[in-house]
């Protein structure tokens, strides 16, 4: 891959509230800066989207699952009947989405996630690793994603990043609470792009017509973007952009930490929490 990050449509300031999608083994990621329109760039790797940004971000919202489980403890796991472990917050946001409650996936535990990155790793050991320490399999879409989880895992514990800038979004959660009613079309579908754009229209600062200016900003990028990643990065960089009193997290009000330390949360924009047991 190429050592550079491939820079579109960068606009004005360095960006203060910014939003990243995981999409085709690259990372792409929508900016507002202080003042004026977003941008829209798109990164090799995650330690170059936070050496852009980290120094001027106040947030900066991925959608890849920061704290995981490993060998060390499971405490900060629900625990099934059959002593199978999750993430609160991934159960909490199943029950929110409701209808789209299948696009959130299990995360790996941390080994399952290092063992992914390796590009000789087979699936099969990928998720044996992950049943050894879970309880549970891994699905293909979550080995898929593993290498991904596992750089951001690495750039939070041992690199700059920061975990009180860098965290953790989804873009379904999200658009769930911009929304009044859950969303019943899938966001590839023309009407799972309608509704989500007006609820983007009517809950934020958003400017209708953005998301036609960042995809064609795109258009001359060697890469291909596809339209529902660059919807999930601004959805979570809209997010980014939240008052502190409208910015939350699930599970609330108080998300458990993993064993090293970081946050095992989702955050989303809302005017009032979400009720959730």
């Amino acid at each position: 891959m190429s050592p550079h990050p491939h820079w579109v449509c960068v606009q004005g300031d360095r960006w203060r509230h910014v939003g990243v999608d995981w999409a085709n083994g690259a990372w792409v990621a929508v900016g507002y800066p202080v003042d004026g329109p977003p941008g829209v760039a798109v990164y090799d790797t995650i330690e170059q989207c936070w050496n852009a940004n980290g120094d001027t971000a106040d947030r900066i919202i991925v959608d890849i699952p920061i704290g995981l489980c490993s060998e060390t403890t499971a405490t900060p796991w629900e625990v099934d009947d059959d002593g199978e472990h999750s993430r609160r917050c991934d159960d909490v946001a199943r029950s929110i989405i409701s209808p789209r409650w299948s696009s959130v996936f299990t995360a790996p535990c941390r080994e399952a996630a290092e063992l992914a990155a390796d590009d000789d790793a087979a699936y099969s050991d990928v998720n044996e690793t992950n049943r050894e320490v879970t309880g549970k399999g891994l699905s293909q879409q979550a080995a898929n994603i593993a290498p991904a989880i596992a750089a951001v895992d690495e750039l939070l514990l041992e690199g700059d990043g920061d975990p009180d800038v860098l965290v953790e979004g989804h873009p379904e959660v999200c658009f769930r609470a911009f929304a009044d009613d859950p969303l019943q079309h899938n966001k590839r579908t023309a009407p799972g792009v309608a509704i989500r754009l007006k609820a983007l229209e009517a809950s934020t600062n958003y400017q209708a017509g953005t998301w036609r200016d960042l995809a064609t900003a795109l258009a001359d990028d060697e890469r291909t973007v596809d339209l529902d990643d660059l919807l999930d990065a601004l959805a979570l960089a809209l997010t980014a952009r939240a008052d502190d009193d409208a910015f939350h997290r699930l599970p609330s009000p108080d998300p458990p930490n993993d064993a090293d330390g970081l946050p095992m949360q989702m955050v989303y924009r809302r005017a009032e929490p979400f009720e959730h047991d």
